[in-house]
């Protein structure tokens, strides 16, 4: 079992059954795949609350340029989009030209409201003229005449 005679037993031959040797040290790496998640991460955070900072009053068409326009200040203004076909829009609700100053006396603060805000007219590039006319005609019939034109910048 045990050897009698200790001078002769090797230590050398036990340690390494007993004592198994430490591997080298090995040296720190950088992992990179889980930074690249981590970018990934913060880029699609960063894109989507770009996103929902941009506010989209009106319906999307598309917007004559021009190289005299302005950007304007955010606030809550009152949009009327007129699409090509005809058909306007109050704030994104589809409304007849008919309607039209009901709509904007339905709007919240009412007629008094309206009057001290702007109204944007948002025209399609390819809309007849006359259908820009004659929402014009009826919101001056109710007594607004601030408009905005909306273009995009050249």
């Amino acid at each position: 079992m045990w050897p009698t005679n200790w001078s002769t037993c090797s230590t050398k031959k036990l340690m390494p059954k007993l004592f198994p040797a430490r591997k080298k040290k090995r040296s720190p790496r950088i992992e990179i795949i889980p930074m690249v998640d981590v970018m990934f991460l913060l880029l699609v955070f960063y894109i989507l609350s770009s996103l929902a900072l941009h506010r989209h009053l009106g319906i999307p068409v598309n917007l004559p340029s021009a190289a005299s326009s302005e950007p304007v200040a955010p606030r809550q203004d009152i949009v009327l989009t007129v699409k090509p076909d005809g058909r306007y829009f109050l704030n994104k609700d589809e409304v007849h030209l008919s309607e039209l100053g009901a709509a904007v006396e339905a709007l919240p603060g009412g007629l008094a409201a309206a009057r001290r805000t702007n109204i944007v007219l948002n025209a399609d590039l390819t809309s007849q003229h006359r259908y820009v006319v004659a929402a014009l005609d009826e919101l001056r019939k109710l007594g607004l005449n601030d408009f905005v034109i909306a273009t995009e910048a050249k």
